[in-house]
């Protein structure tokens, strides 16, 4: 079997990665044992650590390759931006999604030191990045922070869909990102 998936081109640390990270999300990680893993990537249960020596670092490569919003590569950057929270409505409103896949795993692992919780923060701080870059290409006069209440909705709209099963915050952070990106800083009020 492991030479199958090497044939069709997906390195097997990757295939296995991938299979974990449908696992995970589905089921949860601290319900999904090696075992299970291996045998629905039609590999030994060696093969897996030989590739993931522990079940941490399985969690880690699997968030890498589990579900997440794609951000538009085209367009000025205030299209791309709108773009990402058009990007969040669709994510949400599949009909696969049981929540963030970082969110989740998050609120699993306790250990702020686990691998994946290093993942979950790089990863958070690449998207927040992200819309920093794409406010300052506009000349926004208050990139980093408007950049910081973007990721704010664009998180709390993560957990609030997954709370309520609904899309419907997802499409207010979208309309709330929109008003926001178009604020610019009022004058410094002088002090009396």
């Amino acid at each position: 079997m492991d030479r199958i998936r090497r044939r069709e081109g997906v390195p097997l640390a990757d295939h296995v990665a991938s299979v974990a990270a449908t696992l995970f999300y589905e089921r949860g990680i601290n319900v999904v044992g090696v075992d299970l893993v291996a045998s629905r990537a039609g590999v030994s249960k060696r093969t897996v650590y030989r590739h993931f020596p522990t079940k941490d670092e399985l969690v880690a490569a699997a968030l890498l390759h589990g579900p997440f919003v794609e951000f538009p590569k085209d367009g000025t950057p205030r299209q791309r931006l709108v773009g990402a929270f058009d990007a969040l409505v669709a994510f949400v409103g599949a009909a696969t999604y049981r929540g963030c896949p970082y969110i989740n795993a998050a609120a699993e692992l306790t250990n702020p030191n686990h691998p994946a919780r290093l993942i979950v923060q790089r990863q958070t701080e690449r998207r927040r990045r992200w819309f920093n870059r794409r406010l300052d290409e506009m000349g926004h006069e208050n990139a980093e922070m408007v950049a910081e209440e973007l990721d704010i909705l664009f998180d709390g709209a993560l957990a609030n869909a997954t709370k309520r099963q609904s899309s419907t915050p997802a499409l207010a952070a979208r309309a709330a990102a929109e008003r926001l990106i178009e604020l610019r800083p009022l004058a410094q009020a002088v002090p009396v």
